[in-house]
């Protein structure tokens, strides 16, 4: 089972539940691995614009960020991570900066955790195996079967049949 990711597999990252995540993406483990890789992607330029927004105190847009992180994240399974971050975007709109500042730094923290664990998991899987040319595509598609029969169409128009 190359390519994919197993219930075994996630003794590396023990922040998500298996069951739940498997359970959203129906037992289909293409996909799942699929949202677990676009998740380790947007964690990990996620937390680059957290880093910075840490540094210059600018909080605009990061309700938007903590809305689209808790939604991927508690759709993996890793609720519990989801939940902090709910509990980050309340402690944000209930303008209490100094310890939404604290929050955010403990955040930070395993979020980092988070996305190192994903890297490893990612490490055993071969990442390679999962062929994006299998998926069918408007630009794969082989068109000459239209083509004859637009000059078939074309041949009965010309006779007057239709």
């Amino acid at each position: 089972m190359r390519g994919i990711v197993s219930q075994e597999m996630f003794t590396c990252v023990p922040e998500i539940d298996y069951n739940s995540g498997s359970r959203f993406f129906l037992g289909n483990m293409e996909n799942y691995t699929s949202a677990l890789l676009s998740t380790l992607k947007s964690v990990k330029s996620k937390l680059y614009i957290l880093q910075s927004m840490i540094h210059s105190d600018e909080y605009m847009g990061l309700q938007t960020i903590f809305r689209t992180l808790g939604k991927i994240l508690r759709n993996i399974g890793a609720k519990e991570i989801a939940e902090l971050t709910y509990q980050l975007e309340a402690t944000l709109m209930n303008e209490d900066i100094l310890a939404f500042q604290e929050q955010l730094q403990r955040y930070l923290g395993e979020l980092t955790d988070f996305s190192d664990h994903l890297e490893l998991l990612f490490k055993k899987i071969d990442v390679k195996s999962i062929k994006k040319e299998d998926i069918p595509s408007f630009l794969n598609y082989d068109f000459t079967k239209t083509k004859e029969s637009i000059k078939y169409s074309a041949d009965l128009l010309e006779r007057k049949i239709i």
